[in-house]
């Protein structure tokens, strides 16, 4: 029990509770508590000392946060085992129901779903207890004869999980993935505990600069709409106040009002029949007013979400989490480093030529495509020099008139940052299920783009064919429509083209792609069949009948996630005698920050381990230098003649 929630700050644990994994002893030992009686902090110390010294394994639920407190007060984790018993409750919980409640993964709401009510009233007793006597965000407030109790009862339920779902594992014959979630548990836990460095200095000039352009947006905003700035200085019944004219840009209400006032209504209702201005609304609204209101919303997340909180710190760490997902795939929070946008964006207003504004329309419907929302068939340039703010991954680094939020991300003095990114990987997953000759000949090369040989394949065309990029783009919608799991419909609008068409086309790729139709058709099978099927790791995934369709996505990017999850624990494995560290984990991309020292050979290694897999299925990674910046990205590939000269840096500054 501690007094907040930031181990890398001034808060501490007030209160340890601890127990033996057959249930038979709980204890609560009280260290800090601001009333009642503590323990001298001298036995804090001894109690450390025991951990270090006579315990080998660590049970916790959501257990990194809790000894990542232990480890500030001196507990080394090192050489101990660490078993996560919500990565456990993971394992064995349906796949969509865990899907449905992965934001719903406290001790509480795993106790609920595991034992009923009953288990856990004392959690919500208690906690309504502590938010009435205003305890609740800083637990060292009440008594230890309060908390006490509560962190036992903790204790008790974290074991009784802990033993049940040791035995469904067990039945389940998922074992060896449990014991690779513990070792990557580890190697999470190391990996927070570094965090990546930021360039404060960048982040406090881009926030100044989003700032200015966040004004002269809603400047424009204000004059196409005849309204003026909405004001909390001004109360509803000074005379200066025009309830008619007033507008908050962020309120939906208002913009409703607006928006209707100057002849705009919205073409997408909610379901209670109301006008909605969510984006969809607004990129089928062919008046700037709708993308300049996109592009505030936009800037106003950027500063508040990706640009603000960097104004305040040296280091940014994540908490990682190998139970966000029930695929398996890593998630990140507090904040999200897997959710930082790719694109750099432009501060100040667009103007395009006639091709430009083509080529911007062409990008906007390829993006809303990618979310199954259609757009209209044209749209005006002045509109569309609206949305051309956001840019594509070349950020400029000498463009005082572009952020990018990964500019923010920088590596420590005497390190380089390093990215790894494995190529189409899902792609080769998926192909590795219904091995033949020309999907075994396709894996086995190198360089090969494989949306373009399943249109070759699919399609009967040619490279040369003036329609090939079309048809190109048809193979990989159908492709990663088979992954996720796609209806014709959705397939459709992506395609845009009927569902009847689109179907069409989903069989004649069948057709061509042997066996990927007996691997699509076996998975639902077994789902109906079964009720669940299992990657190549042995992973479980309960599914219900109704969407026995999802079993081909689960599997393929389940089976990708474990492959990187084995990875990762190799390379930290390798690492351990190094300088160098694993930063970040961004689904099919790794960072990380390499000494200089050890630039000449631990990238290659890296690379070469990550390539490697138990399941043989050939990868290929891209590996590539960020320098200045996480945003800046170059080809990590060092000739020889700088290899004999010894003098790395010297080629990484050309």
């Amino acid at each position: 029990e501690t007094n907040g929630k930031d181990p890398y700050s001034y808060n501490q644990i007030c209160g340890l509770g601890g127990g033996d994994h057959h249930g038979t002893l709980t204890q609560y030992y009280p260290f800090r508590h601001q009333q009642g009686e503590n323990l001298d902090i001298e036995h804090l110390k001894e109690v450390v000392a025991f951990l270090n010294d006579s315990v080998e394994t660590f049970i916790g639920f959501n257990c990194k946060f809790d000894f990542r407190f232990l480890e500030k007060e001196g507990v080394d984790f090192s050489d101990k085992k660490l078993i996560d018993v919500i990565v456990m409750a993971r394992l064995i919980e349906p796949a969509e129901t865990a899907e449905a409640m992965f934001t719903q993964m406290s001790l509480t709401s795993v106790g609920t779903r595991h034992y009923g009510i009953e288990a856990v009233q004392y959690d919500i007793d208690t906690k309504l207890e502590l938010r009435k006597k205003k305890w609740d965000k800083d637990y060292s407030l009440s008594p230890p004869t309060f908390l006490g109790p509560y962190c036992e009862k903790d204790v008790e339920l974290t074991t009784r999980l802990y033993n049940d779902c040791l035995k469904k594992i067990l039945k389940s014959n998922q074992t060896n993935l449990y014991e690779m979630q513990c070792d990557l548990t580890k190697v999470l836990f190391n990996t927070e505990r570094r965090g990546i460095a930021v360039d404060r200095q960048y982040a406090e000039e881009a926030q100044q600069k989003v700032l200015k352009r966040l004004t002269e947006v809603e400047q424009e905003i204000l004059n196409i709409s005849g309204r003026i700035k909405w004001r909390d200085d001004i109360p509803p019944t000074s005379v200066e106040h025009d309830l008619e004219k007033e507008f908050n840009i962020l309120s939906p209400l208002q913009v409703g009002k607006v928006f209707n006032s100057i002849g705009i209504e919205s073409p997408i209702k909610t379901a209670k029949g109301a006008d909605s201005w969510n984006e969809e609304a607004l990129i089928n609204i062919n008046h700037p007013i709708a993308g300049l209101l996109r592009q505030y919303r936009t800037l106003e997340k950027l500063r508040s979400t990706y640009i603000e909180p960097y104004t305040q710190t040296n280091i940014m760490r994540t908490a990682f989490c190998n139970w966000g997902t029930s695929t398996g795939r890593l998630s990140s929070r507090d904040p999200n480093l897997q959710n930082i946008p790719r694109n750099h964006f432009k501060m100040e207003g667009v103007s395009l030529t006639d091709e430009e504004a083509e080529n911007m329309y062409l990008k906007i419907k390829s993006l809303f495509a990618s979310k199954g929302i259609s757009v209209p068939d044209s749209i005006s340039k002045e509109v569309l020099e609206t949305w051309a703010f956001v840019g594509d991954e070349s950020y400029d680094d000498s463009d005082d008139n572009q952020i990018a939020i990964r500019r923010l991300f920088v590596a420590r003095p005497d390190y380089q940052l390093v990215s790894f990114d494995y190529s189409q990987m899902e792609v080769r997953v998926f192909l590795s299920y219904f091995l033949n000759e020309v999907t075994e000949a396709m894996l086995k090369k190198q360089d090969v783009d494989f949306h373009t040989e399943a249109a070759k394949l699919a399609f009967g065309i040619t490279e040369d064919d003036k329609r090939f990029k079309e048809f190109r783009q048809m193979a990989k919608a159908i492709t990663f429509g088979t992954i996720y799991g796609i209806g014709n419909k959705k397939l459709a609008e992506q395609l845009g083209v009927s569902p009847t068409e689109a179907g069409a086309y989903k069989r004649q790729y069948f057709g061509a792609m042997k066996g990927s139709k007996k691997f699509f058709d076996g998975a639902t099978k077994k789902i109906e069949q079964w009720g669940f099927v299992k990657n190549r790791y042995g992973r479980v995934y309960k599914l219900p009948k109704a969407v026995a369709y999802k079993a081909v996505n689960y599997l393929v990017q389940g089976t990708s996630a474990d492959i990187l999850s084995e990875r990762m624990i190799e390379i930290d494995k390798y690492l351990a005698d190094k300088q160098s560290n694993i930063l970040l984990q961004v689904h099919d991309e790794i960072i990380c920050e390499i000494h200089n020292s050890e630039l000449d050979t631990i990238p290659f290694v890296i690379k070469s381990l990550l390539e490697t897999n138990s399941l043989d299925i050939p990868l290929v990674v891209d590996m590539e230098i960020c320098s200045p910046s996480w945003a800046s990205k170059k080809d990590f590939d060092i000739p020889t003649e700088y290899m004999e000269e010894d003098d790395y840096l010297e080629y990484l500054d050309k």
